[in-house]
């Protein structure tokens, strides 16, 4: 469905992506890990064009083409095909919880204004958030603005929804708020690719894990082999440290 192949990024002086190949397949769910720096970030910001990559291919279902060549106007029918969660929320301040949804449905995509009024009714009942419709996200919790962001990037009717660290600004309580949402996602069947440091949502919902360590992918497998029988000493530090009960098979 989407693929990477030897994608390279640099800041300046810095390498931050050495050459990634990646890919999600339809209707999986996908745990970015890593320490802070690893390139999880950028990963995410190059395959949804926030950043420039420097060198690559990218292949999103019949599309395939070199990541540095892409027009701007092949860059706007692939980002209509993903959706992205922010870690900080990105809502419009001065508009409801039901503007920021219908936003991308009347700008982007063109829709009547009845019609994505009655979609964003729709996606803000799926996230438990009709009760606050009509509120400004200054009236709202973090995890309430996150689940209208999620709201937003659904009612889109993505065919990936890429998440970059969504509960790294919440409290625990909130944290779960926003989880029980992705766990719905996901039992839906909805593609995701999440960066995240909530390690028991990687284990329990994450179809498979990819382990980044100083812009390469170290690791990757199903999140049961990951967990239990890591391949090599660097992420097995990564999850001594992580998690306070892990133990693992060798």
């Amino acid at each position: 469905m989407l693929e990477i192949k030897n994608l390279h990024k640099s800041f300046q002086d810095t390498e931050v992506l050495k050459g990634i190949d990646f890919r999600v397949n339809k209707g999986e769910v996908i745990a970015l890990l890593g320490s802070s720096g690893s390139g999880k970030t950028t990963l995410l910001r190059c395959i949804s064009f926030l950043e420039s990559a420097d060198k690559g291919e990218l292949i999103f279902d019949d599309f395939r083409k070199d990541i540095t060549h892409i027009r701007k106007k092949e860059i706007r029918s692939l980002r209509m095909k993903m959706g992205f969660v922010f870690q900080g929320y990105h809502l419009f301040h001065n508009k409801t919880a039901l503007q920021n949804v219908m936003e991308g449905l009347v700008t982007a995509r063109k829709i009547p204004v009845s019609e994505a009024k009655k979609t964003a009714e729709l996606m803000l009942d799926k996230v438990g958030m009709s009760d606050r419709s009509d509120y400004y996200p200054d009236q709202l919790s973090g995890g309430q603005q996150q689940r209208v962001a999620i709201a937003r990037a659904i009612a889109l009717s993505p065919e990936v929804i890429l998440f970059d660290e969504p509960t790294s600004a919440l409290d625990p309580e909130l944290t779960n708020e926003v989880l029980q949402v992705m766990k719905m996602l996901a039992n839906e069947g909805t593609t995701m690719i999440v960066v995240t440091h909530e390690m028991n949502f990687a284990r329990e919902v994450a179809d498979r894990i990819v382990f980044m360590e100083n812009g390469v992918i170290v690791e990757e497998g199903g999140a049961k082999e990951f967990f239990t029988f890591p391949k090599i000493e660097s992420t097995k530090r990564f999850l001594r440290r992580t998690l306070c009960d892990y133990e693992y098979s060798i």
